[in-house]
């Protein structure tokens, strides 16, 4: 399944946040939304807020996460704190992008994005479970490319309960690309491994009924 939209619609820069979508194809965008419980969003990064994310990451640097949260305690990587989680969090708490992403799920208790860069590299045991994020008033998921070129694997699959049967599989693989996806008691998520030689590089993190800044803390592993 590739249920890529044909052109940009919205798409975030250091300057401002650009949006040009009509309104049959919004309603077009929500219809996907419902019924693959996903969309994706090519081009969501400006490409100079891209490159400079490739290059701020590398700076910042990584540090091993283990998400006890999970049975299985799957490991990855996850950006220290500093300047590109900083940015990544004025990006996506822009109002008028907010606005879009509550049309285009009908999700109008959203008042914040809160997330985490991280990094699965492949042959590294770096590793996804089945999920459904359901805390903290997340409501929705965005994950954002920022790979320094395509990868191979790091498939985003979901899957209804209780049958079990995937209604969605889709590899993000082109950077500056996002797939925005549906949270609900009767869905689960996960990533598959990274294959091959380029490590996956995302920004992924919930669209929150919760103001900006009672959602920021030091302790939670997003921003």
């Amino acid at each position: 399944m590739v249920p890529a939209a044909p052109v940009t619609m919205v798409r975030l820069g250091f300057r401002q946040t650009w949006i040009d979508v009509a309104p049959m194809d919004l309603e077009r965008t929500r219809a996907r939304f419902e019924r693959d419980h996903a969309v994706v969003l090519p081009g969501l990064l400006e490409p100079d807020v891209l490159a400079f994310a490739q290059r701020q990451v590398e700076l910042d640097g990584f540090e091993e996460r283990v998400h006890d949260q999970l049975s299985s305690r799957p490991v990855d990587l996850r950006l220290k704190p500093g300047v590109a989680s900083a940015v990544f969090m004025l990006l996506t708490n822009d109002e008028q992008f907010l606005e879009f992403v509550r049309r285009v799920t009908g999700l109008r208790d959203i008042r914040s994005f809160r997330g985490v860069i991280h990094r699965r590299v492949p042959n590294a045991g770096h590793d996804d479970a089945w999920h459904n994020d359901l805390v903290d008033g997340r409501l929705a998921v965005l994950s954002i490319n920022l790979s320094s070129e395509p990868y191979d694997g790091g498939v985003l699959q979901i899957r209804e309960l209780p049958s079990g049967r995937i209604v969605y599989e889709f590899a993000n693989t082109r950077p500056g690309d996002a797939v925005l996806f549906a949270l609900g008691d009767g869905l689960q998520h996960r990533v598959t491994p990274p294959e091959g030689r380029v490590a996956r590089t995302v920004c992924a993190g919930w669209f929150r009924n919760q103001a900006v800044r009672p959602s920021v803390g030091l302790a939670d592993s997003g921003y």
